[in-house]
C-alpha cells in the first residue's frame, strides 16, 4: 500500500456542495477562495493552461533548456484525482464532517464534491462520514488526543476499477470493525479493499507506520 488538528470546529459549517453548471472562469466553486488548492480557478481553462505553460518555460529556460513544448490539455479537467484524502472533524452540534485543511491553517473545510477529485471517492467518504453515529465512532480531536478516526484514504484505479479505502485512526482498537466494514461494502460493493491504517501520532503526517487488512488484498492495480 502506497503511504500516502483542534480541527476548528467553528470553521465547520453546513457540507459544500460545487456548483456544476459553470464550468469556467469565475465562482464555480464554494470553497474556492478558502481551500487554497485551485489557485487558477477564476481563469478559463485555455488561460489556465497557458501561465502553466508560462511558468514551465521561464524556469526551465534559465538553464539548458531552450524550447518547451505546448501543453497539452484534457477533453474534461474534472475529477480527475484518483487518490483523494479527507480530514474528520465535528461542527458546533458535535456532527461529523469531513473536508480539507483551510489553506495555512488546521481549520477544517468541509467539502462533500470537489472538481477535481474522483466523485466515487467523495461519494465513499460521505457514506462514512454517515455512518459514524450509527457505529457510535468518535472523531479525534489533535487538542484532547481522544477519539479515533482521523483521516479517510481512496485510491481508485482508474483502468481496473478497483477501489481501495484507508481509514486512519489514532488507536488499532476499532469497535465492530468487520461490521463496518460489511455495512460500507453493502452501500459501496465496488470497493475491492478496506485497510486500517495506525497513526497515534501528533504531527500533521496522515499515515502511520502501522496497518491491518480488513478486507480484500490491501492493495490495488492500475495499468
Amino acid at each position: 500500500m502506497n503511504r500516502t488538528g483542534k480541527q476548528n470546529e467553528r470553521q465547520a459549517g453546513k457540507q459544500n456542495r460545487r456548483r456544476p453548471e459553470k464550468r469556467d472562469g469565475q465562482n464555480i466553486c464554494v470553497n474556492q477562495k478558502r481551500c487554497g488548492s485551485c489557485r487558477y480557478l477564476s481563469l478559463t481553462y485555455e488561460q489556465q493552461l497557458a501561465k502553466k505553460e508560462e511558468y514551465v518555460r521561464k524556469s526551465l529556460e534559465k538553464g539548458l533548456v531552450k524550447r518547451v513544448m505546448p501543453v497539452i490539455g484534457m477533453d474534461d479537467p474534472y475529477h480527475y484525482r484518483n487518490k483523494v484524502t479527507a480530514v474528520f472533524a465535528r461542527d458546533r452540534k458535535g456532527n461529523p464532517v469531513s473536508g480539507v485543511y483551510e489553506g495555512g491553517t488546521h481549520h477544517v473545510l468541509p467539502v462533500e464534491e470537489c472538481l477535481i477529485e474522483d466523485a466515487l471517492a467523495d461519494k465513499i467518504i460521505g457514506t462514512i462520514r454517515g455512518m459514524l453515529k450509527s457505529f457510535k465512532i468518535w472523531i479525534y480531536d489533535e487538542d484532547t488526543r481522544r477519539g479515533l478516526l482521523r483521516y479517510v484514504l481512496v485510491r481508485r484505479g482508474f483502468t481496473t476499477g478497483q477501489v481501495m479505502v484507508v481509514l486512519v485512526t489514532a488507536s488499532p482498537v476499532f469497535p465492530s470493525k468487520k461490521n463496518f466494514v460489511q455495512a460500507l461494502l453493502r452501500e459501496h460493493p465496488e470497493i475491492t479493499t478496506v485497510v486500517q491504517n495506525i497513526n497515534p501520532r501528533t504531527d500533521s503526517l496522515i499515515l502511520g507506520d502501522r496497518q491491518q487488512l480488513l478486507y480484500g488484498k490491501g492493495y490495488i492495480e492500475d495499468v
